[in-house]
């Protein structure tokens, strides 16, 4: 069962809509300024915010790519401590066996001294006694041939000790290394955590509600709370609703925006997907004194356009480059630099990391569009933690 986030603010949940919220005329375009426009609906403006919310929310999502970052550094170190630790074990296993064979050399060497000397002592006696020169030439000859097989036996295998000495050294010192890294960024980890962890309580404590983090329900709930509304989706052949919530899901995923806010978006948008022409789900392009607006090929693509245009209101830091998929073609054009280029100079670049600051010319015209949006998604949280088998 997923334990679902409560953290709606306040002010908003206090004010929950029942049924679904109309659709909001936008003038969402990543290359044009959007015109201001007269409100068309008599809801009380958002409060205001504290001047820190801005950056607070951005440093948010600043830490948690740090966090990312550190987390990928420590499983590395750690796997190369892990790689060290084996490598140690392993030389001081060789180790211990090149020295069991060093004892074993060392042992016959002297035994076979011993008999060397006993024979050439035996032809010493011989040939004072029958003067057989012959007998002490072939015991001085088997002496040094023995001893000298030994020997050389012996050299290599010292030889190898220092060897094996050497690699022990350096796989301990490695070890030593990579666990004290470990160690580190084990504590740089948990600092960041809580640092995101305090600064994300603050930004509760202010209503504010960002538009980039983890998205907190599943397609399986988005989809049931859609189906809770009694509303019926017109989406393109084939494409079911859960298909499309699992879409928002994953590609919310991906840019690490709140999939299942632009999915509440996109209900407001479409008037509950009642009209979501070329699978535009967020009115990117339709504004005020305009008809139409961009269309998609496919719900993916249409889906993906959303979720990138958010990211680029929300993340001043965010680049083509850094994109999980590459630029919507439909939406910044087909060839690959000039939609680079088109989406790193997005002129709303990081102006609105909290849906808080949308409407007012952010996305869209309406004052109380960001009110709308989270009211809806406050539902949204609400039936899912009413119906948990969702």
């Amino acid at each position: 069962m997923r334990v679902l986030r409560l953290l709606v603010p306040a002010v908003i949940a206090a004010s929950l809509l029942p049924g679904a919220v109309a659709r909001a005329d936008t003038t969402t375009d990543p290359a044009t300024t959007p015109p201001a426009t007269t409100p068309t609906t008599t809801d009380a403006p958002a409060p205001t915010l504290p001047d820190a919310a801005i950056p607070t929310a951005i440093d948010v999502e600043r830490v948690a790519r740090k966090i990312e970052s550190v987390e990928r550094d420590e499983a590395v170190a750690q796997a190369r401590a892990v790689s060290a630790q084996a490598a140690l074990s392993d030389a001081e296993q060789k180790l211990a066996a090149n020295e069991a064979q060093i004892a074993q050399v060392q042992s016959r060497v002297k035994a076979q001294a011993l008999v060397a000397y006993e024979h050439t002592s035996s032809a010493q006696e011989a040939v004072t006694s029958i003067g057989a020169v012959q007998d002490l030439g072939a015991g001085s000859h088997y002496a040094q041939a023995a001893l000298g097989v030994d020997d050389t036996q012996l050299a290599q295998l010292n030889s190898a000790e220092q060897g094996l000495a050497q690699t022990r050294d350096d796989a301990a010192a490695a070890g030593s290394h990579w666990s004290a890294e470990a160690t580190a960024l084990q504590t740089e980890h948990q600092e960041l955590v809580d640092r995101r962890t305090q600064e994300q309580a603050q930004l509760d404590s202010w209503g504010a509600v960002p538009v980039m983090g983890d998205t907190w329900l599943t397609a399986a709930q988005l989809a049931a709370w859609f189906h809770s509304t009694g509303a019926q989706a017109q989406l393109a052949p084939g494409t079911t609703i859960e298909d499309l919530a699992r879409l928002y899901v994953v590609e919310g995923t991906a840019e690490h925006v709140r999939g299942d806010l632009a999915f509440a978006q996109a209900v407001i948008e479409t008037g509950s997907f009642a009209v979501a022409a070329g699978n535009n789900y967020s009115g990117i392009g339709v504004c005020d004194s305009c008809t139409g607006g961009y269309a998609f090929p496919t719900p993916l693509d249409g889906v993906r356009a959303q979720i990138q245009l958010l990211r680029n209101y929300a993340d001043p830091d965010s680049r083509a480059a850094d994109l999980a998929n590459p630029p919507s073609p439909a939406l910044y054009g087909s060839d690959p630099r000039h939609a680079a280029a088109t989406y790193d100079s997005f002129f709303l670049k990081g102006k609105a990391p909290l849906w808080n600051q949308m409407g007012n010319g952010n996305w869209a015209t309406d004052p109380t569009y960001a009110q709308k949006v989270v009211r809806l998604f406050a539902q949204m949280t609400a039936f899912a933690a009413a119906h948990p088998s969702s």
